[in-house]
């Protein structure tokens, strides 16, 4: 079983749990050593490491193998899964990150906004991402 540091689209349950088809347990938690950005013309966020940085964020705990796998399907090639550690109220746990290798001239210069993500997209992903997610990634 695997946990999951996510900060972005991931955040919210009707995206995770559509994608991995299961209630998920996740805690707040906070990633030290990584800065988060929004994405050029894109409505997801990267993170890239960064000294003197922390992501807030939400850890998805005990992930099987075939969540793991949707999760990396849906993430895509611009990401790469890193081990981690990161905190909870509880104290500091080992987990794995999608962390961007798409070339920092993407990134904006600030933070991505999931309010603003709640608002405008989520919708969309539940009703539309998720689903076409799955049944590409099912074939």
């Amino acid at each position: 079983m695997i946990n999951v540091f996510v900060y972005g689209s991931l955040l919210f349950a009707e995206i995770a749990e559509g994608l991995c088809q299961q209630k998920l347990h996740a805690e707040n938690a906070v990633l030290f050593g990584f800065a988060r950005h929004a994405i050029k013309g894109a409505d997801y966020p990267a993170i890239i490491r960064s000294e003197n940085s922390k992501v807030n964020g939400k850890v998805l705990l005990n992930l099987d193998e075939k969540a793991m796998e949707i999760l990396t399907f849906y993430e895509d090639n611009d990401y790469e899964l890193v081990p981690v550690k990161v905190e909870l109220n509880s104290g500091s746990i080992d987990a794995v990150v999608y962390v961007w290798t798409g070339g920092n001239e993407f990134l904006e210069p600030f933070d991505w906004d999931a309010e603003q993500f709640r608002k405008e997209s989520l919708e969309f992903y539940r009703d539309e991402v998720v689903p076409s997610t799955l049944r590409e990634f099912y074939g």
